[in-house]
């Protein structure tokens, strides 16, 4: 109640200002920025040549009764919506006094200046393990900081609509546990990011875009989030072409007890359990519905312990992406996939995995893993950083983008190596966090802004190539040209070709028995 009261205040407010409003937008074509989408009226702000509408509910809040069950629609409202400042976050382990379940929200940037004709779309789906960030800020470390607040000018001026949201993470987000009705999936966040795909759908074109033309794209766990879209059902039809920043699709998921079971893959009912173990810290009988509700979101929230993960339930996510990549079961649409010389900057103890267990988990082939990276022991140094991100990120590119043939849509494959010259004495090649440099900073680097017009094109018109720029080959049978991302774009072929083949092995080893099926 005290927040619509706000938001109502808030529309007095700009109401008030109309006439100010015109005249500062009096050559922007917007004399009050405020639109109707099908729940209602809301009111946005302008910045710069932009037009922002934030905090935008695109489902019912998931409290109550509503958590772990799929998005539900959102009830409609009648006064303008107060669409001016980001929704509350979602609730993860930084920032916790600024969470709230109640985060189902979605933000709109649109070019001041109006189109004749409709703009595409670049859906955003924002990173952070599964476990932190928001689609509001352009890092998950610093949610709340004005200066990491997105800005959408970079594609705006291109004539490109921004669109970015929450979606549930952590426990509140993917929690398969026999007390709760897991009839329509687990993966509670991918349904949320589902129901964002379908509010656009029914609305963009109130904003001036063309559902036609939507890109999905993310960078790490938002990669991953892609490349899982790219292989959900429920995702068929809603974006028509896709692009994984450092995604990791071929990497072990946890599985529900109703599917296969598959060789290394943990059980997601036991991962609850464990978390829940952590929440409660006391044994107790077994846990209803309605105890498991009772919880606080910061109960669970800090009872994550490493990463988290989509779950192969059968129903949302029928298998691994990987696999489903391999039998020719993506959605057809362009793809572009890419990582960086040095993903495996972003491997730490907090992630939960060993350095042991990272080098065991290469079996039967870890000898000749140990031999070709020089890991004489496994610890968290240079060599086993490297084994990490170049298993869970460039071999996940690589795999995923030569599938593409399967479904005759082309894959587009590249490596972000370009490292400015103050910093290259801090690494040993391009880190996993650079995947966001083309997005939303402007750093006037040549290759930088070479690498976002690629994106650019591809959202426009399902092809990254241009006048200007470097022919950018997809992949093809027995050929693999990536784009190198350097000192200058620059095509090279089939790089790192012994590593790749042999975590390549190393992976078709563990999944053969479903592939063969």
């Amino acid at each position: 109640e005290g927040t619509m009261q706000y938001r109502k205040i808030i529309s007095l407010i700009y109401l008030s200002l109309s006439l100010v409003s015109c005249s500062i937008a009096a050559d922007q074509n917007y004399a009050i920025p405020s639109l109707t989408v099908d729940s209602g009226p809301i009111t946005g702000v302008i910045k710069g040549k932009s037009v922002l509408f934030l905090g935008i509910p695109y489902a019912s809040p998931p409290v109550g009764d509503l958590r772990w069950r799929p998005p539900q629609v959102i009830p409609s409202w009648k006064e303008p919506l107060d669409a001016t400042q980001p929704g509350a976050h979602c609730p993860q382990t930084r920032h916790q006094d600024m969470a709230s379940e109640d985060c189902l929200t979605i933000n709109v940037y649109i070019p001041s200046l109006k189109s004749e004709e409709p703009l595409p779309v670049l859906f955003w789906i924002h990173g952070g393990g599964y476990r932190t960030g928001t689609g509001a800020y352009y890092s998950s470390r610093n949610i709340n900081n004005p200066a990491e607040l997105v800005d959408a000018k970079l594609w705006n001026r291109q004539g490109v609509i921004l669109v970015t949201l929450n979606y549930r993470l952590g426990a509140l987000g993917f929690f398969a546990h026999d007390a709760l009705d897991g009839s329509q999936g687990v993966n509670y966040g991918l349904l949320d990011i589902i129901a964002g795909l379908k509010w656009v759908d029914r609305n963009i074109d109130t904003f001036g875009g063309d559902k036609s033309r939507l890109t999905i794209m993310g960078s790490s766990a938002g990669g991953n989030a892609v490349q899982t879209l790219m292989v959900m059902p429920q995702a068929e039809g809603l974006f028509s072409a896709a692009v994984s920043q450092s995604g990791y699709g071929t990497t072990v998921l946890p599985r529900t007890r109703h599917v296969e079971s598959l060789t290394g893959s943990p059980s997601a009912e036991k991962i609850s359990e464990a978390i829940l173990e952590r929440a409660i810290k006391a044994s107790s009988d077994p846990l209803l519905a309605e105890d498991l509700r009772a919880l606080t979101a910061n109960q669970l929230v800090n009872a994550n312990d490493g990463l988290h993960y989509p779950i192969v339930d059968g129903i949302t996510l029928p298998e691994e992406p990987g696999i489903l990549f391999r039998q020719g079961k993506q959605h057809s649409v362009p793809y572009m996939s890419g990582g960086s010389t040095y993903d495996g900057s972003s491997y730490k103890a907090e992630l939960g995995l060993s350095p042991g267990t990272l080098v065991a988990s290469t079996e039967p082939y870890a000898g000749a893993v140990r031999a070709l990276y020089g890991i004489e022991t496994a610890t968290y140094g240079p060599e086993v950083k490297q084994l990490f991100g170049d298993l869970r990120y460039v071999l996940s590119s690589r795999y995923t983008t030569q599938q593409m043939n399967r479904v005759a849509q082309p894959g587009y494959l590249y490596m972000l190596s370009y490292i400015p010259p103050s910093e290259r004495d801090n690494w040993r090649g391009a880190p996993h966090s650079w995947q966001k440099r083309p997005l939303f900073r402007d750093e006037g680097i040549p290759i930088i802004n070479d690498m976002r017009q690629y994106i650019v094109n591809l959202v426009k018109t399902g092809n990254p190539n241009s006048i200007g720029l470097p022919y950018w080959p997809p992949v093809a049978a027995g050929k693999i040209p990536w784009m190198m991302f350097g000192n200058e774009p620059k095509i090279k072929l089939d790089i790192w070709q012994e590593k790749l083949e042999l975590l390549q092995r190393v992976y078709e080893h563990r999944i053969t028995p479903m592939v063969a099926q």
